[in-house]
């Protein structure tokens, strides 16, 4: 299903293309060359594309943590941008304030502080969803724009402006900032280029191991098998003694964790500080659709980041190589978002005579199976 869904988007963007005048072979190639250095038309160098495509994924992997793990327990994150704007605020107010201190005190600081901020915005949902069932889809787009606004606040005008007339903030601390796999300098060369220039740095295996966190978590914990009852029936869990308020509110805390981390990770791997960029910013929404792709697995989330992170780092040189609007990249997301929820390629297979399901198997679970326990799959029979 994910891998049709990705086809049908193409296909569809590729007669978008063609009814707007333009070559789709010519807009996919600079996809291509964009993001896994396949293709390229004007000699850009492979592996600097590459190396873009992998800054743009590593939020993208624990953001889509933070949209499945709630997934898993019947929630709706749908405020992972809100929690990743926070973890942001929080790393850039801990790096500058105390921008003196050493980089071993100072980066697990502006993490943790990171990952604190998150849980607190995520825990706000998740708390009225608990104890007066206040809907999560309302309260974390609603907490979306209040943190959009406080991060302007901050920096127009605000505590953490850099100076009058500028929409940044003042730089964290050097020992706020992750290092590159690569050495900073330019004294290694690298596929033709300084080694500096390749950005890759440290968040990445921050987030890979976040990514295994989570699948320990779901799968391996006792409180892991409470979110995947809860998700499957909040009847059937308070029946079995699990107390569904404590799961919910842990639930949204864990998740904002990880969605404010991904803030931090950014601010201290990348921009070093805070920007007008965030607010216009899409790694929280483009998670959701990160975490569907990924039918909510450790595994798939990271396949699906690495396909939208090559979608966001190709569409730059689409738009310069073939003089295609870089906006198509999300044209293309929402349609894999949109087939997926539609559900689309299993309605397809189903009309196909060598899709259908013979009579002895058990019905097609729904959609949204994929993102639930094994205990939604029906039992094989007994042999």
């Amino acid at each position: 299903m994910p891998l049709g869904s990705v086809l049908f988007a193409f296909v569809v963007g590729a007669l978008i293309c063609l009814v707007t005048g333009a070559n789709p072979v010519d807009a996919y190639s600079g996809l291509l060359c964009g993001g896994i250095g396949i293709a390229c038309a004007q000699g850009e160098n492979s592996a600097l594309q590459i190396s873009n495509t992998i800054v743009f994924l590593t939020p993208l992997i624990t953001t889509g943590v933070a949209v499945a793990l709630p997934f898993r327990a019947g929630l709706f994150n749908i405020g992972a941008e809100g929690q990743l704007i926070a973890g942001a605020i929080a790393c850039t107010a801990i790096g500058v304030k105390f921008s003196g201190l050493p980089s071993p005190i100072l980066l697990p600081m502006v993490l943790l502080g990171g990952m604190a901020a998150g849980a607190l915005w995520a825990g706000i949902a998740g708390l009225l969803k608990a104890t007066v069932g206040a809907h999560e889809v309302v309260t974390t787009i609603m907490l979306n724009y209040v943190a959009q606004w406080l991060l302007r606040y901050l920096i127009i005008g605000g505590p953490l402006q850099l100076r009058e007339g500028t929409s940044t903030s003042l730089p964290i601390g050097h020992g706020a900032r992750l290092p590159t796999l690569l050495p900073s300098d330019n004294s290694l060369i690298i596929f033709g280029l300084p080694a500096s220039v390749y950005r890759v740095h440290t968040g990445l295996l921050i987030a890979l191991a976040a990514a295994a966190i989570f699948a320990f978590l779901l799968w391996r914990t006792s409180f892991g098998y409470e979110i995947r009852a809860v998700g499957q029936s909040q009847k059937a869990a308070r029946y079995a003694g699990i107390s569904v308020r404590r799961t919910i509110i842990l639930t949204m805390l864990i998740a904002g964790a990880f969605a404010g981390l991904a803030g931090a990770i950014q601010v201290a791997g990348v921009d070093h500080n805070l920007t007008d960029m965030y607010f216009s910013d899409t790694t929280g929404f483009d998670a959701i659709a990160v975490a569907l792709l990924g039918l909510g697995s450790a595994v798939g989330i990271v396949v699906a980041s690495l396909l939208f992170g090559a979608l966001h780092a190709g569409g730059s040189i689409m738009q310069s190589d073939a003089g295609i609007s870089s906006n198509l990249v999300l044209v293309l997301q929402a349609l894999i978002l949109f087939s997926i929820a539609a559900n689309f390629v299993g309605a397809i297979r189903r009309g196909l005579p060598f899709g259908r399901a013979s009579a002895e198997l058990p019905p097609e679970l729904p959609p949204a199976a994929g993102l639930m326990s094994e205990a939604a799959v029906p039992p094989p029979e007994p042999t």
